[in-house]
This record gives structure tokens, C-alpha cells and sequence, in this order.
């Protein structure tokens, strides 16, 4: 059956900010036509299937199969690579996350793991947010748009990103950004110092379409 969805609104967040816990105080960033923000008490956790073949129908969770494949929803979920996958909630909290999936599938061929404290979540929108990623990763985010919502693995300076593009209903390009906490300040300060570029970009080339 496909995943429920998580609720628990009114309860307290179990997270801090990465940027705050590095002793920054801004979680915010507005160019032009991009806008940076941080996003706080994202819960991930993550499913490695043991098994050498993993069956359809083996788990109570719809998971996609193919890497890069988002699956929207309360989670959403991540095929990261063949038998591995990223649950993501902004509303329920790690722990909740975590048994919602450890109830769902069979614990004799498969690892889950709390994630949330080990990755920090900036977003990033606006019709300069592809031109942005495009300079600082080498990779077409205007072009894979036409892909809908999906998730790519790539680097940026010395950064491992997973980069989730979410369609919007209606609206400017919209993407989340998953790096190691670690590196939380380091690619804040790369995307920060690239959002004049980007608002460059789509001056000379214009908005997305």
C-alpha cells in the first residue's frame, strides 16, 4: 500500500539548526530571483535492503526502484541507489519517522537508521535557484526539471549534495538541498556567495520556462 501520512503538528521539533549549532545566526539569504533558506527539524531516515534481491510487495511502504526516483507524499522517499532509499517528513519527528518505517518491513533483511542529526536541509527557489546549482555543480537543473520531481547526488566544491528537486503546483523552480552537517556552514557560504551570479544569469539568459 502506498505510505500514510505523518502528522504531528503541535508537537516540539527533536532538531536544532546546523547553521545555529555552527554559531551562525542567519538562516536566511535573498537575492533577486533566488531565495536560501534552512530548513529546521526535517526528519530523514534511511532503509538498506540486506537481501540480494529485494521483492516487490516485501514491505508495507510503496518504495520506488530506480536511483533518483522521489517519491511525493508525508514521508517523501528517496531511492538513493538500487535496495537503498531517504525517508523525509518536515511534521513527524525522528523517532516517529523511524518506527513508521521499522513496522513496515522485515527487520531479518533490512537496516533503517535515524539520519536527521546527520544532515542539514537548505532550500532553495526562485527562477535563478537552476541557474545557481547548474554553475556550481556542472549539472542541468534546468533541463532535469522536465524530469519532474526527483533527487541527483553531486558535488559542489568540496560538498557531497543530494539535490531533490520538487515540482511546485505553481511557482518558481523549487529544490532541497541535503548535506552533512559538517559542511552545513561551508555550502551555505558557496550558495550565499553564488546568488549574485545567479541573479546575472537570469538577467543575460532569462527566467525558466
Amino acid at each position: 500500500m502506498a505510505h500514510e501520512i505523518l502528522n504531528e503538528t503541535g508537537q516540539p521539533p527533536e532538531l536544532l539548526s546546523a547553521l545555529a549549532q555552527a554559531g551562525r545566526s542567519g538562516k536566511a539569504c535573498r537575492g533577486e530571483r533566488v531565495q536560501l533558506t534552512e530548513r529546521e527539524a526535517v526528519s530523514l531516515v534511511s532503509l538498506r535492503s540486506l537481501a540480494e534481491r529485494d521483492r516487490e510487495g516485501s514491505t508495507l511502504i510503496e518504495l520506488p526502484r530506480s536511483a533518483g526516483t522521489l517519491l511525493p507524499g508525508n514521508p517523501q522517499i528517496l531511492c538513493l541507489r538500487p535496495r537503498e532509499w531517504l525517508f523525509i517528513s518536515d511534521s513527524a519527528t525522528p523517532g516517529t519517522l523511524l518506527h513508521h518505517v521499522q513496522v513496515a518491513i522485515d527487520p531479518r533483511h533490512s537496516l533503517v537508521s535515524n539520519r536527521s542529526d546527520a544532515f542539514a536541509v537548505f532550500r532553495l527557489q526562485g527562477a535563478g535557484a537552476p541557474w545557481l546549482l547548474g554553475k556550481l555543480s556542472g549539472l542541468d537543473f534546468l533541463g532535469g526539471r522536465a524530469a519532474g520531481s526527483h533527487g541527483t547526488r553531486t558535488r559542489m566544491g568540496d560538498a557531497a549534495v543530494i539535490v531533490l528537486y520538487l515540482e511546485p503546483e505553481d511557482g518558481p523552480p523549487l529544490f532541497d538541498l541535503l548535506v552533512d552537517r559538517s559542511l552545513a556552514v561551508y555550502l551555505w557560504a558557496l550558495l550565499e556567495a553564488s546568488i549574485p551570479h545567479a541573479d546575472e544569469l537570469v538577467e543575460s539568459f532569462g527566467e525558466p520556462v
